[in-house]
């Protein structure tokens, strides 16, 4: 259900994306599974951790400057957002951002699915369903 979740929303970004312009447009995606990020395990690192993991996933991004990436295990939205703004301050925003319940748990996951897009979003909402809250934050 997630990756079903996911394909679709990354299909409205691009249709999104794709709707701001008359002219034929070429669209560079990119996605990547990057393994219990910004930690790199289940278990909390450092703040000074989490920043190099991070600053590490941009330097890989950027030379393939992406239009739109789709992330997987992603902690949550603010890691979302500090991984765009290390690849190229003010250039990515958080498209997306799921909010699924860790299974037989309370609370958040720590693996989320997650897009960065460098265009404009059209539409926001948000829907509860049976895997928990998934907040959609198409600016």
């Amino acid at each position: 259900m997630k990756r079903a979740l996911f394909a679709l929303l990354a299909s409205l970004v691009v249709a999104s994306a794709v709707c701001e312009s008359t002219e034929p447009t070429r669209i560079r995606i990119t996605t990547w599974n990057l393994e219990w990020f910004p930690s790199g395990s289940a278990k909390e690192a450092s703040a000074e951790q989490q920043n190099q993991r991070i600053n590490e996933a941009a330097d890989v991004l950027r030379p393939i400057n992406p239009d739109i990436v789709l992330l997987q295990e992603v902690r949550d939205y603010d890691a979302c957002a500090r991984l765009g703004e290390a690849i190229a301050p003010g250039v990515y925003r958080v498209a997306i951002c799921s909010a699924f319940k860790e299974p037989f748990q309370s609370g958040l996951g720590k693996q989320q699915v997650a897009i960065l897009s460098k265009y404009q979003a059209q539409a926001a909402w948000s829907e509860n369903g049976k895997w928990g809250q998934s907040r959609v934050a198409l600016n």
